[in-house]
């Protein structure tokens, strides 16, 4: 958004989900409900795909990138397991392996268990929160006075980059103590409009994939 030549918004939405188009198109590689090919990339032209993560990585950068990227508990034993059954090359063998690494009593809730490792792959395969904080300082330079900017996140750690980026932004990025006046010069850029909303039970019954989504919106000042 930086280069874009655009020298001003009225406002921005940002929906950080992936689209259910791509989830249901099988040869993209992105769902578990689906046999395919095991890529995840966005640009299928470039990049390493889901394949070479789960392939290349040791067992520790595995347990890492499942844990940070999606919060799952089983992180360790899922990445012990994918290890152990290398070489993987599609999306019904790995979301096999991770079902099977994962507790049975744990298999029984929460929606289908390789779903939470096929989120922290999908998001590690497109770099998805190393460009996010950059896109939003971006998008809020660029918006105009009043002009808001809206985000619409569906996993905790993209919702904790929003948070603090609008935080540092309502501040101005100011490090002086709360209970003292400012003396560093920061400037606040934002106002907070709305704190982390969830979905309506009535948006949920229309679109149950709905139900992780949280909406943050800051006004420019």
């Amino acid at each position: 958004m930086g280069d874009t030549g655009i020298e001003q918004l009225s406002g921005a939405l940002f929906d950080l989900g992936v689209s259910s188009h791509q989830f249901d198109a099988p040869e993209r590689g992105f769902s578990y409900r689906h046999d395919a090919p095991l890529d995840m990339r966005m640009d299928a032209s470039h990049g390493r795909s889901a394949s070479d993560i789960v392939n290349e990585s040791s067992e520790d950068e595995l347990a890492d990138l499942i844990h940070r990227f999606s919060d799952e508990r089983f992180a360790r034993r899922i990445a012990r397991a994918i290890c152990a059954n290398r070489p993987i090359t599609t999306t019904a063998e790995l979301a096999s392996i991770v079902a099977s690494a994962i507790p049975a009593p744990a298999r029984r809730r929460g929606g289908h268990p390789a779903k939470r490792t096929f989120q922290a792959l999908r998001i590690a395969v497109n770099e998805e929160l190393d460009v996010l904080p950059v896109a939003l300082d971006a998008a809020i330079e660029k918006t105009g006075k009043g002009g808001r900017v809206a985000v619409l996140s569906y996993h905790s750690g993209e919702d904790r980059i929003v948070k603090e980026r609008f935080a540092f932004h309502r501040t101005g990025g100011c490090q002086c103590p709360s209970t003292l006046p400012c003396v560093c010069g920061a400037v606040a850029k934002v106002d907070v409009v709305r704190v982390a909303s969830k979905p309506s039970a009535a948006e949920l019954e229309r679109n149950p994939r709905s139900a992780s989504a949280r909406l943050r919106v800051v006004e420019v000042r």
